[in-house]
This record gives structure tokens, sequence and C-alpha cells, in this order.
């Protein structure tokens, strides 16, 4: 909760202040785009380290950095080039504790139940999402970011040194032993495909979020945000439920069209009305297939290949995010923030066309 809380503070908030330090819109972008790089870094890294070391170590180690890291915050309060690169090392931090996380839950739950188990983890995950990202942004109004990086760090870093402690006292039951899979990975790409270009357009959302609602007034971002992370945590374990009933890749297909429909609601009316409804069916559905296109991946691989399937999921996931705050970010620099507008339903409909057509596929594959 500590790492996630940190996560949601400053997703709208490192963006907003690059900006306020004088950055461009391209530093606008790289500002989610560097935290996503160190992320997708570590969670590949974690796919090899897994094999050596032990997955709740990995995840003290990764809440202690990404503590140790906003406090670094306050020393380059007036270098944009500082702040991205610190950015990326809590990235590198966060991706070792979703990794680790997500990893861990899937392992001690049950075949059957680990929908559900994956559930219920994504919504005291998400939860932080719900305030933290508006919280942050009336906060950084109100008072400026620094009582945010030293509010963000603290959590961070006492629950990541408290649990090494705790690990190395007690270590946690032994579960399969993880091994590297590299021939399992074109099983693993269709969903991985998927889960990235979702979280282009959740990249491009934490980015230009903001500027895209700015004609619903000052309240219009921290709403947008707030509806969105309540609509993404309470879909986390209602999607647990349905795919432990239904199957992961049909939730996938319906996941995936609500973010479509989200990002077509958002880019045509972003305010009011449409702003919540855009908001809630985003949220829904990246919520929704966050949990259902992880356990897509986990049935096409072997119990020893989970490390490797969720190293994937992850990557796939905020690579997404990095590419999403990258080519967004150039397509404002270039041509105004319309051009978000423009790219962000025709993003999520083909991450719907493409999850529906994987699906086919296999409903339609012979046995």
């Amino acid at each position: 909760m500590a790492v996630f809380t940190n996560l949601a503070l400053f997703l709208a908030v490192l963006p907003v202040q690059v900006s306020r330090m004088g950055g461009s819109r391209l530093q606008v972008g790289e500002a989610t785009a560097f935290f996503s790089a160190g992320t997708v870094a570590c969670e590949l890294l974690v796919a090899l380290l897994a094999t050596r070391v032990s997955m709740a170590l990995l995840l003290a180690a990764g809440a202690s950095l990404m503590g140790a890291a906003t406090f670094a915050y306050l020393l380059a309060a007036d270098s944009v080039p500082a702040m991205l690169v610190l950015t990326a090392v809590r990235g590198g931090a966060f991706g070792i504790n979703v990794v680790t996380g997500s990893y861990l839950v899937a392992a001690y739950a049950a075949p059957a139940e680990r929908g559900r188990a994956l559930g219920i983890y994504g919504l005291a995950v998400s939860v932080p999402a719900i305030f933290g990202v508006s919280l942050g942004l009336l906060v950084q109004s109100a008072q400026g970011p620094q009582l945010l990086y030293v509010v963000g760090g603290v959590p961070a870093l006492l629950v990541g040194l408290g649990f090494a402690v705790f690990v190395l006292r007690r270590p946690p039951p032994p579960v399969t032993a993880p091994r590297f899979h590299p021939p399992a990975l074109p099983t693993l790409l269709p969903v991985a495909a998927v889960i990235g270009l979702i979280t282009m357009t959740y990249g491009a959302l934490v980015s230009f979020g903001p500027a895209l609602v700015a004609g619903g007034g000052t309240a219009a971002a921290p709403l947008l945000f707030f509806v969105f992370g309540v609509l993404r945590a309470a879909s986390r374990p209602v999607a647990g439920f349905a795919v432990d009933r239904a199957g992961a890749l049909l939730v996938s297909v319906i996941s995936a069209l609500l973010v479509a429909g989200g990002c077509a609601v958002l880019a045509a009316w972003p305010r009011g009305a449409g702003l919540v409804g855009g908001a809630a069916l985003f949220g829904s559905g990246l919520g929704a297939i966050s949990n259902a296109g992880y356990v897509a991946m986990l049935e096409r691989i072997e119990a020893s290949g989970h490390a490797l399937a969720t190293a994937t999921w992850s990557a796939a996931f905020d690579g997404g995010v990095m590419l999403g705050g990258a080519v967004f970010a150039v397509a404002a620099q270039a041509y105004g923030i319309g051009a978000v507008a423009v790219l962000l339903p025709v993003v999520g409909t083909l991450a719907w066309l493409t999850m529906t057509a994987d699906w086919a596929r296999l409903r339609l594959a012979p046995g």
C-alpha cells in the first residue's frame, strides 16, 4: 500500500511540476515516460533475478528504494533533468514491487481462485489511486510539492526496511521455483500487446488529462482522477470473480471495450457528465483488464514460468504507459492538445479489436 500510495501521489503531480519548472510539453510527457522506462527495465530484470533471489526480499528492496528516491526530489527542486532521472529510479523501484507482489499473490492462491485473489489484491493496491492522484494535485496547488516528497517517501522507506527484517527472520513458505522460459514468450505476446495499447491511453491520460479537461474548471482534473480511481479499484475484485466464472479472455474483451468507450467519451465531451462517464468507463476497463489480462497470461504457461508471465504483463503495462507518455507528448508538442483527443479513441479501439481477434482465434481453434 505504501508503494502504491507513493505512485498515486506523484502520478499527475510530476508532469504538472515539470511544467511549472519551465519544462516543455515534451518534458512533461517524459515525466511519465521516464518513470515507466525505469519500471519496465526492472520488471524485466526481476524475471532473471527471481531464479537467484527471494521474491520477498526483492519486494522489500523495491519499497525501500522508492522511498529513498522520493526524498531525493528535495535536492533536485530546480532541475528538470535531475527530476527526470530520479523519476526513472522511482520507476525502477516500483517495477520491482509490481512483479514481486503480483507473483507472490498468484503463487500462493489456488488456481481455481486465482482471479478472486488477484482481484482482492488489485483492490487493495488500487485504493490509494482513489484519493491519491487528486490529493496530490490539491496539495501541490495549496502547499507546493515539498510536503509530498516527505509524506510519500517516509512510509515506503519504513515499510520496505521493516519487511526486509521480517523476511530475514521468518522466511515465507516455499513456492514453485521460478525458471526462465524464453520459448513461451510468443504465447504471451497477443495479450501483452493489448495491455500495452490500453496503457498507452492511460499514459496519455496521466500526462495530458488535466489539460484535456481544463475547460471544465479548476476542479475538473481532480474529479477526473477521483472517478477514474474509484471505478478502477472497484472493478478489480468484480473482474476477479468474473474471470473465475466466465474465463479471462472474455472478460478481457469486455474490459478493452470499456476502455475504448471511455477514451471516445473523454475525447468528445471532456466536461460535466461526459467527464464523469468517460472516466468511469475508462477506469472500469483498465482495472478489469489489469486482472483478466494477467490471468490470461498465467493460463498460457506452466507454473515455473509464472515469473516470466508476471514480468511480461508488468512490462507491457508500464511499457505502454511509457510509450503513451512519449508518443502523445510528441503529438501534443507538434499539434497541440487536440491531437491527444484524436489519438485517444483510435488507440483504445485498436486495443479492443486486437483483444477480440485473439479471443476469436482461440475460440475457433481446433479442439
